[in-house]
């Protein structure tokens, strides 16, 4: 009676300990990639001189679609202008193959025109990026069928994410991707334009500074005008208690053109207030005891949005 106990309490015992061993191995494959199926996608900044991943969701129905769907993205020129493709068009990848967790990739031979630096940062962007699927432990460059060679000559041999830790420690930090919705002035001053950006931003950065910082920058739409020229300096950007505080060096009335000052600042309102912890937004002018408080027309010291400045699509 007690063995026949004992022998069925180790049974239920034995099957909790797998059952805890699966929940465990289970947890180590999930911190790789998010729940979401996301990744850090290494790619390069316009200047090429360090990495810049973009958190992007992984397209494949396996692990070799998805190998092969992320060296196609690490391969193709991209149209954002803040960072760039690591392995560049003339570079072509003949073939990959997986097997126990060890991905081993073939290059042509022109890989052998990179310079040092384009070389180490397209292995480290590539490497870094494809360890974090669950299936790949370690990446093997070849060059046609030959092992690549360090700069004295020896074999290179398996590479993992912490193969670039002392090397590439001037990694930028991670970046989201966001859709933000703009309000950008037209160029004749007639009114806002809207337009929807997906913009990559760093994870770190408060997404209102991120909104700031992409009105700096030339609309897609030709007949949209940007919102702070170069001539304006943004000294800060903050938020507390659904106000946003904007900090600029000098006021826009003399950003030129046909737009004016008005127009300009509902382009800062109307885009902040698409925010949700945003409804309302305050200007400042300057610093310390010459800082300048814009009013609005009513003399308020914090803006609203007025989505009577925008032009309806036709």
């Amino acid at each position: 009676m007690i063995k026949h106990f004992l022998k069925k309490t180790g049974c239920v015992l034995l099957c909790m300990l797998l059952v805890l061993s699966l929940i465990s191995c289970g947890s180590k494959s999930a911190k790789k990639t998010s729940a979401k199926g996301k990744i850090n996608v290494y790619y390069l900044n316009q200047l090429k001189t360090s990495l810049y991943p973009v958190s992007e969701t992984v397209k494949g129905d396996n692990t070799h679609q998805k190998i092969r769907n992320l060296l196609t993205e690490l391969s193709t020129a991209k149209s954002d202008k803040n960072y760039t493709n690591p392995i560049p068009e003339q570079i072509t990848i003949r073939n990959f193959s997986l097997k126990g967790g060890q991905l081993m990739i073939s290059f042509s031979r022109d890989y052998e025109t990179l310079s040092k630096v384009q070389e180490a940062l397209l292995r480290a962007a590539v490497v870094k990026t494809l360890v974090q699927l669950p299936d790949v432990s370690s990446v093997t460059f070849r060059i046609v069928n030959e092992s690549l060679l360090d700069s004295e000559g020896n074999a290179i041999g398996a590479m993992t994410a912490d193969s670039f830790v002392d090397d590439f420690d001037f990694e930028q930090d991670s970046t989201k991707s966001v859709s933000l919705t703009l309000y950008c002035p037209a160029v004749d001053g007639s009114g806002l334009l809207k337009e929807t950006r997906e913009a990559h931003v760093n994870e770190n950065v408060p997404i209102a500074q991120a909104v700031i910082s992409q009105l700096s920058k030339k609309p897609d739409d030709k007949n949209a005008d940007v919102t702070l020229p170069s001539s304006v300096k943004v000294l800060s950007v903050s938020v507390n208690d659904g106000i946003c505080y904007v900090n600029l060096d000098s006021t826009l009335d003399n950003a030129g053109g046909n737009v004016s000052e008005q127009l300009r600042i509902y382009s800062i309102v109307d885009s902040l207030c698409e925010l949700d912890a945003i409804n309302r937004v305050q200007i400042i002018i300057g610093t310390g005891n010459d800082a300048t408080v814009i009013n609005d027309e009513n003399d308020n010291s914090t803006y609203s949005p007025n989505m009577n400045l925008v032009i309806s699509e036709e």
